[in-house]
């Protein structure tokens, strides 16, 4: 009998980190009801081949392989799930692989996940998020936290433009080319999590716990990053200060700071956003209603307020630079210490 392969494709956006981590921390539940969880870029397992994507952060690697020539990474891919499938022990009837970069990148993959269709029972999964919350969820990411493009800090208004809300295409091609595969409504599901789990194997999610991943900071976090990531021209990850908020980090020239609270979207700046997309939502709900799913009601589209005020944000900064101010007390206490002892 063929093992099942499950691939958890995302969409970006939609707890994706969430499942994973509480994929990871159950990974001896899970095995020992026959199911293997392969990370991101099947990282929990061993392959031969030194593999340059055989890592957590693989992703990269995956696509310079690609674009060496499509046949080679596909056929690497596809060897490594024939190489799984031929070690694992037959008490491990289930696959699980978790990407959210998959599903923007069909055309990646496809020959490889043919190939793998000849000796596993692919199914796939994932989550769609409506555009309303995706674009402000996506912007607090990857326009402020992560800031992934060169130059001043972007507002919502500006950014919004370059990130079309594309969506029916991509999860359509997943669905044509796995028929075994399913969409979920992410904003009908309090927590995705325990969804997933409960989709998939009702009997043992109730003993699994859910983990949380990669939440919106607060808001006078999410303004100390735009704060942060304004005095570079260029990207910046969020682990630049994410750990304690921590590096000062003052490099490159000084960028114009704008108030945080004005590079937020307006709830008129949704709203258009909503109405520019319209037909695409009205494609997903097709979708959604295919698949038993509840549709998306963007009717009224949701609006959060992520405003802050000065007063948090200075309160957020005081209580950084007292927790550094304490650290570094600490150690120079164990270094006197330390000296004292030398001498």
């Amino acid at each position: 009998m063929k093992r099942k392969l499950i691939i958890h494709v995302g969409m970006g956006k939609t707890g994706s980190s969430s499942i994973q981590k509480t994929l990871r921390m159950a990974r001896p539940q899970l095995k020992e009801a026959g199911i293997l969880y392969l990370g991101l870029m099947l990282e929990h397992t061993k392959l031969s081949g030194n593999l340059s994507w055989h890592q957590v952060s693989g992703w990269r690697d995956y696509l310079k392989e690609h674009a060496k020539g499509s046949d080679i990474a596909n056929r690497q891919l596809s060897d490594a799930f024939a190489e799984l499938d031929a070690y694992l022990p037959e008490s491990i009837h289930t696959l699980v692989w978790s990407n959210e970069s998959l599903f923007d990148s069909i055309q990646l993959v496809r020959p490889a996940l043919q190939a793998i269709s000849q000796h596993m029972d692919i199914q796939v999964v994932g989550y769609i998020r409506r555009p309303d919350t995706w674009i402000t969820s996506a912007y607090l990411q990857w326009g402020i936290k992560h800031k992934t493009y060169k130059g001043p800090l972007k507002s919502f208004s500006v950014w919004s433009k370059d990130m079309p809300y594309v969506v029916y295409s991509k999860a359509s091609s997943w669905h044509a080319l796995v028929e075994n595969s399913w969409f979920a409504n992410f904003d009908a599901i309090p927590d995705v999590s325990e969804h997933f789990l409960k989709s998939l194997w009702p009997d043992i999610a109730p003993g699994i716990p859910m983990q949380r991943e990669n939440d919106t900071p607060s808001p006078a976090a999410m303004a100390l990053f735009a704060l942060h990531n304004s005095l570079s021209v260029g990207q910046v990850l969020p682990s630049e200060i994410e750990p304690l908020l921590i590096k000062a980090g003052l490099v490159g020239e000084m960028q114009k700071s704008h108030p945080y609270n004005q590079l937020l979207p307006e709830q008129a700046d949704v709203i258009t956003y909503v109405e520019n997309n319209w037909e695409e939502v009205e494609r997903i709900n097709a979708l959604m209603k295919e698949m038993g799913q509840p549709e998306f009601d963007v009717s009224t589209p949701r609006f959060k307020d992520y405003s802050t005020s000065q007063l948090d944000i200075n309160r957020a900064m005081m209580e950084l630079i007292v927790s550094l101010a304490r650290e570094v007390d600490r150690l120079k206490s164990r270094l006197d210490a330390q000296e004292s002892r030398n001498d």
